[in-house]
């Protein structure tokens, strides 16, 4: 067996082991901040599924008026949210908890804050990772005099800043940087591209499927954050996992896939782009900030998207030279083709 074929195998059988962990691993909240005077209201809402299950259980306890798991989510929401208005620190009054009823899939946490009179910088720092889960990130409107503006709460970026005193500055750079990490923590669209690539022959056919998928998911991408089309995410993830499946079973079935590969690739990323659209669409923007956080969304999911073809891409290609030509290919669309099942029957079954 030569190390090429090694290497390759074990790549492929690191995925398999971790699938369960490989879809979108991040959690993402949506944040409503409104500073009037000295009275500051912070609201989180989060999808009830996607976090841990034990804070689920707390947040649906809190809702239905458990004395006990409304306490231990008020203490979480007091350590995890702090503000400070022109260098002082804000004090934190009442935590509301909502939603987690029979048939809702969200929640809500509310605060009010009480600050000193004061004029300069309005810092908000949120850390829900010890409640929310570890790759917890929120997506966020902050309302005030001068202006509103949009920020993104994540891993590398704990705190955001603003002059009170001055015009509010766009922040479109914020979701340029929630695009890149959107797609390159997004596993799923990811594979899909790899088994897209996996049979591609030469620079054009590449040029083409890429351009067909930026294309599409563009398309749906604009159409849903403008609020044209919408579905509900129990029916675009299992499609999302089915997408993988028919790329890697066409890989390894028909003959001479390459020729229409870069249809499908626009076929299915259409519903991609709708999956991408999951991020934004819930915020509730409108005019000049929708259109910023939009451009500065796909914007970001470009450049995502371009550093893994450059990277992938030339590894593919090494790991297919010689006598490996033929085999890296099977190996890459049967390892594709068994995530994929595994990732649909979860999100069919699971949810």
């Amino acid at each position: 067996m030569s190390a090429r074929f090694a290497l390759w195998t074990a790549f492929w059988l690191a995925i398999a082991c971790c699938a369960d962990v490989l879809a979108h691993v991040t959690t993402t909240g949506l944040v409503r901040i409104e500073l009037s005077g000295d009275r500051l209201f912070y609201a989180l809402s989060v999808a009830l599924p996607e976090i841990p299950q034990a804070s689920a259980s707390m947040l649906n306890a809190a809702a239905n008026r458990d004395r006990s798991a409304a306490e231990a989510v008020a203490e979480a929401a007091r350590r995890s949210v702090t503000i400070d208005l022109g260098g002082a620190r804000c004090r934190a009054g009442r935590v509301r908890i909502g939603g987690g009823g029979a048939n809702e899939t969200r929640a809500t946490i509310e605060i009010g804050f009480t600050c000193d009179p004061g004029h300069g910088r309005l810092t908000v720092t949120e850390d829900w990772g010890g409640f929310l889960g570890e790759h917890y990130q929120s997506l966020g409107n902050i309302h005030m005099s001068n202006g509103e503006r949009q920020v993104v709460f994540g891993e590398t970026s704990r705190t955001a800043a603003i002059d009170i005193d001055r015009p509010v500055a766009p922040g479109w750079l914020d979701f340029v940087k929630l695009g890149v990490e959107h797609i390159l923590t997004g596993y799923d669209h990811l594979l899909f591209l790899l088994a897209l690539l996996a049979i591609a022959r030469g620079f054009w056919s590449v040029v083409k499927i890429v351009t067909a998928f930026t294309l599409a998911h563009s398309v749906t991408l604009t159409l849903a954050a403008l609020g044209f089309v919408r579905f509900p995410e129990r029916i675009i993830e299992p499609l999302i996992a089915a997408t993988i499946i028919w790329v890697a079973l066409e890989n390894l079935l028909v003959a001479a896939p390459d020729r229409r590969r870069w249809m499908w690739s626009f076929g299915f990323g259409l519903v991609h782009g709708l999956a991408f659209a999951s991020a934004l669409g819930e915020l509730e923007l409108k005019g000049a900030a929708l259109l910023r956080a939009l451009v500065g969304f796909n914007a970001g999911v470009e450049i995502g998207q371009l550093v893994f073809v450059v990277i992938a891409l030339p590894l593919l290609t090494l790991m297919s030279q010689g006598r490996a030509a033929q085999l890296t290919p099977r190996i890459a669309s049967i390892a594709a083709a068994a995530i994929g099942t595994y990732w649909l029957l979860e999100r069919v079954l699971v949810g």
